[in-house]
């Protein structure tokens, strides 16, 4: 009886409010619906927003810029994070071992950007992607509750990926958006961050360890992963990414090796697939780093003297390195090597090394190479059972996690969303299908050992 006249106390102003103006009930029924759902599955409104995020897919049409989704599904994942948290407390803080490395990397980037060189870029890079990318790290490894949740995130993110890919194939086949003559991007010509080919390949080697274990497992729903990894390869081939390229090939090459005993002959075919794959991609006719430049083409020359300012970088900043976002702008203090304009690192370690100094690159490192170790634990405690569709994803993880460590060299991406989204993936995994708890050390919370 209480509930029904609280009820009809608030459905009585709303009816008439309503009356005087209509877009109140419509955005009163949206309001019901967000609560329902919300209540429901609340982890869908984070997933929402780091997939919008990360594949950048308010980006694939300039008509969807204007809506500014990050920003209302930023505002929705967080009321849904202190909604679960705090009011009714059905998700834990649970904090493992690396997790830790990463509130240290933090930690030393949001001092960086105190102290950094230029503080306005700093500052902007921080609070618009940094402290996003890593609230919802942590935010979906707690959300996400079971088997079903975690299945859905990873066929949402072979789905975004295919909606990617098929952008990139339209754009290549119809000559748009293309730089350089024949590098394929999207949206460059309204500002989209796929705009630069080797941020478009970076995206695109998410879902593809996603795509690609899901096609050799003999599951349900194997063809469309089938068509969706086809579509991807096409696509990264379209970019003309050497970086893209090395880690398409790192993920192949653990998924196999994870799957399948081949004879040890095939791996030394390796080289020559990597030969095979930059003569499909015809990066030998891109304008930079193609076959016109003889010796050391311009592209590696320039990614070298990129690399070498990056050292003096963290040399003479080696605690908190001269802040993010500060590479490009520092280029000209300490390069070695002048030709007219600024340069980016194109390398992920080599970023984490000027932007976040000698300690950061140290908490980086430990971070990737034990979230590697863990998910590595995590698949072979699922290779003993008979789960095979938890194999799958634990094995898309893992192989995802190589091909960051392998493309990362010549890929700029220590502070952009595909490592932190497979970390948090890593992490449920790892709280969902391994049930043996294991007290953390110093609090309340409970970490499990992937073993």
């Amino acid at each position: 009886m209480n509930r029904a006249l609280l009820a009809l106390a608030c459905a009585v102003p709303l009816s008439l409010l309503a009356v005087a103006e209509p877009l109140i009930l419509a955005l009163g029924w949206a309001a019901a619906f967000g609560m329902l759902v919300m209540a429901r599955v609340p982890v869908i409104f984070c997933l929402a927003f780091v997939l919008l995020s990360t594949f950048r897919l308010h980006e694939l049409d300039p008509r969807l810029v204007s809506l500014r989704l990050p920003q209302l599904l930023a505002m929705a994942s967080l009321g849904v994070l202190i909604w679960q948290l705090v009011v009714v407390k059905s998700a834990k803080m649970q904090l493992y071992s690396e997790a830790w490395f990463l509130l240290g990397l933090f930690a030393v980037t949001t001092a960086g950007m105190l102290l950094a060189t230029n503080f306005g870029l700093a500052f902007g890079y921080w609070s618009g992607n940094w402290v996003k990318v890593v609230v919802m790290c942590l935010a979906i490894s707690w959300l996400l509750k079971d088997r079903r949740q975690l299945a859905m995130a990873g066929w949402l993110i072979i789905a975004s990926g295919a909606l990617v890919a098929s952008m990139a194939l339209y754009n290549s086949a119809h000559g748009l958006e293309v730089v350089e003559g024949t590098r394929v991007t999207i949206g460059r010509s309204w500002g989209s961050m796929l705009g630069d080919p080797n941020d478009l390949a970076l995206v695109l080697l998410l879902p593809m360890s996603f795509a690609l274990n899901r096609a050799l497992a003999p599951l349900p729903g194997r063809w469309p992963a089938i068509l969706t990894l086809t579509a991807l390869v096409f696509a990264l081939l379209a970019t003309q990414s050497r970086g893209g390229l090395l880690g398409l090939c790192a993920i192949t090459g653990c998924s196999m090796l994870l799957r399948y005993r081949l004879p040890r002959w095939v791996w030394l075919l390796a080289p020559l697939a990597l030969v095979v794959l930059m003569s499909l991609a015809g990066i030998s006719e891109r304008q930079s780093g193609g076959a016109a430049e003889s010796g050391i083409d311009e592209s590696a020359m320039g990614r070298l003297y990129a690399w070498q300012a990056a050292i003096s970088m963290g040399l003479s900043h080696p605690l908190f390195g001269v802040g993010l976002d500060n590479f490009y702008s520092n280029y000209f203090f300490h390069s070695p090597h002048w030709d007219g304009r600024n340069h980016a690192v194109h390398s992920s370690w080599f970023q984490v090394l000027a932007e976040a100094g000698i300690l950061g690159l140290l908490l980086f490192v430990g971070f990737v190479l034990g979230l590697i170790q863990r998910a590595r634990r995590l698949r072979r405690a699922l290779a003993e059972g008979e789960d095979a569709d938890a194999l799958s994803w634990a094995s898309a993880l893992y192989s995802g996690l190589i091909g960051f460590a392998v493309s990362a060299t010549f890929l700029t991406q220590a502070f952009t969303w595909p490592l932190y989204v497979m970390a948090a993936l890593v992490w449920a995994g790892c709280r969902i299908y391994l049930s043996v708890p294991e007290p953390f050390q110093g609090g309340n919370h409970v970490s499990y050992p992937c073993a």
